[in-house]
C-alpha cells in the first residue's frame, strides 16, 4: 500500500522555487525539529506510563475494631520489636523476629545501640499532619522521629515516599512506597505497608508487584 505522506514536503520545495526563493534548507529543519518534537511527545508519554505505574496501590484490610486516630491524641506505648510465626508450603512454623521501630524510622544514621537498649516505643498525634514516635529506656528518651502525613479514615497515612534514579529513556528505576497506621479497640497498632519498583532499560521494562503487607503490634499496659 503507498501512502502518500511525503506529498505536503515536496509541495513546499514546489511552491518555495516557483516563488523564486529557494528555502528547501529552511523547510528540511523545519521537517527535521517536527520530526524530533514527535519523537520527544511519544518518548515523554512512555516515560509517564512508567513512572505512573509505579506508584503502588496500599490497600486497607477490614477492620471491625478500628479506633480512628485524632490529633492530639496519645495513641500507645508499643514494644520495640514483635515475633511473627509464619508458616510455610510444607507447613513448618517459622518464628520471624520484627524490629517496629523501622516503620517509624525517616532520618539517616544507624539505630543498632539504641534499639538494643531501648525498651519501648511512645506513638502520639500531635496534629493532623504529625504522627511524633520516641523510642524509651526506660524513662529515658533515646530518639525521636516525626512522620509526615495526613488522617485518611480513621488511619494516619505518611507522605507517599517515591523515588526516581537514571537519566530516561536510557536507563531508569523509580521506588514507591506507602505505610499507614492505626489503633484497635484493645490498643493494638495496625501497620499496612505497600511498596514497588520498576525500571527500564531503553524499551526493555521490568518491575517487581506491589502488594500490601500488615502487622498488628500489641499495646504495652502501662502501670
Amino acid at each position: 500500500m503507498i501512502k502518500y505522506v511525503a506529498i505536503p514536503y515536496y509541495m513546499a520545495i514546489g511552491r518555495s522555487i516557483l516563488s523564486g526563493k529557494d528555502n528547501r534548507k529552511e523547510i528540511l529543519e523545519n521537517k527535521k525539529m517536527g520530526m524530533i518534537s514527535n519523537m520527544a511527545s511519544k518518548l515523554a508519554a512512555v516515560i509517564f506510563m512508567g513512572m505512573s505505574a509505579s506508584c503502588v496501590s496500599l490497600k486497607t484490610p477490614q477492620r471491625e475494631d478500628l479506633v480512628s486516630l485524632m490529633a492530639p491524641m496519645e495513641i500507645g506505648k508499643y514494644p520495640v520489636s514483635v515475633n511473627r510465626t509464619v508458616t510455610s508450603k510444607s507447613r513448618k512454623d517459622t518464628i520471624i523476629s520484627t524490629v517496629v521501630w523501622q516503620y517509624f524510622k525517616n532520618s539517616e544514621g544507624k539505630d543498632s545501640l539504641d534499639v538494643e537498649r531501648a525498651t519501648h516505643i511512645k506513638l502520639k498525634m500531635v496534629d493532623g499532619k504529625n504522627l511524633v514516635a520516641t523510642l524509651y529506656h526506660g524513662d529515658v528518651s533515646l530518639k525521636t522521629e516525626i512522620m509526615k502525613g495526613s488522617l485518611k479514615k480513621g488511619y494516619f497515612r505518611a507522605r507517599h515516599d517515591f523515588s526516581m534514579k537514571g537519566v530516561p529513556p536510557f536507563y531508569w528505576k523509580t521506588s514507591s512506597a506507602k505505610i499507614q497506621f492505626g489503633i484497635g479497640r484493645e490498643g493494638q497498632l495496625y501497620i499496612d505497608t505497600a511498596d514497588e519498583t520498576n525500571g527500564s532499560i531503553l524499551i526493555m521494562v521490568a518491575g517487581t508487584p506491589g502488594f500490601t503487607r500488615s502487622l498488628t503490634v500489641p499495646a504495652i499496659e502501662n502501670k
